[in-house]
């Protein structure tokens, strides 16, 4: 038996979600589906906090000027270790 959901998003959010799902050619319904699926059967959900996206950008970053010759690799791996061993003592709290 099916049902509709019914709920409020950010419009660019579904949009792009949309676009994701066409480009890899799965319907956006089963997305959804199993989105909630893992969501039943782990009975968790991950959110990330604006720090965590700030943390991987600043890590791309550091990755990316490594390879431009900005950084070197050394810099590069001991700036990202950092980054981990931050994310690693706030997870534990």
């Amino acid at each position: 038996m099916q049902t509709t959901v019914i709920f409020k998003t950010d419009k660019k959010l579904k949009e792009a979600a949309q676009k994701t799902a066409k480009k890899l050619g799965i319907p956006f319904s089963a997305v959804l589906n199993e989105s909630m699926r893992e969501f039943v059967k782990k009975q968790q959900i991950t959110f990330k906090t604006f720090e965590d996206v700030e943390d991987q950008m600043w890590g791309e970053k550091a990755l990316k000027a490594e390879k431009e010759g900005y950084l070197s690799a050394q810099e590069s791996n001991r700036f990202v270790e950092r980054l981990r061993r931050k994310h690693a003592r706030t997870r534990t709290r």
